[in-house]
């Protein structure tokens, strides 16, 4: 069941980057075919119920890294300090929902995408998946322009946690078989 929820968030995204540029209709339609072919052949690799459920935990910590990081900065900033200032803890509250939002909309499908076309690579994938997760977030300013900075912050985030995840959770595979 999760992994036609995964279906939703990506045909959402690439059906609106697609329809909704500035292309020739006969564009629009070869790369909405295309796409639709590319994701139905990795149907079996997106259907690894720990692979989400990483990639889900890593889009969290990468959305909440830099709203801790501005809570921090906004109590140590401010200097005469009359108590909690709501407004700005409803803003970082928004703020979290829209990065954990694109994240797991966006972020996780090319996440996954990303590690499908690095699951033969041996020597170079870390370097290779990370180019793919900045490529992915450099193509963000299509339909986010001037915020894709944004993007991009949260999208190497992602990656670094994701790394990290994908990491320990092989090393505990490891001390479980051995």
């Amino acid at each position: 069941m999760y992994k036609y929820l995964l279906y939703i968030p990506v045909f959402a995204i690439l059906a609106f980057v697609i329809w909704a540029s500035s292309w020739g209709i006969g564009i629009k339609i070869t790369f909405s075919v295309v796409i639709l072919i590319f994701i139905l052949t990795i149907n079996k690799f997106l259907s690894t119920k720990s692979t989400v459920f990483r990639k889900v935990t890593a889009a969290f910590y990468a959305s909440l890294c830099p709203i801790a990081f501005l809570l921090l900065m906004d109590s140590y900033l401010d200097t005469d300090y009359n108590g909690v200032d709501f407004a700005d803890l409803y803003f970082l509250a928004a703020l979290f929902l829209i990065f954990l939002f694109g994240s797991i909309v966006y972020g996780v499908p090319a996440s996954l995408i990303s590690d499908f076309a690095t699951s033969d690579v041996k020597r170079y994938r870390f370097p290779l998946a990370f180019l793919i997760h900045l490529g992915f977030a450099l193509f963000s300013y299509l339909f986010l322009g001037q915020l894709m900075y944004f993007a991009l912050l949260v999208a190497v985030l992602f990656f670094l946690f994701d790394e990290f995840l994908r990491k320990r959770e092989i090393r505990r595979s490891n001390e479980f078989s051995a």
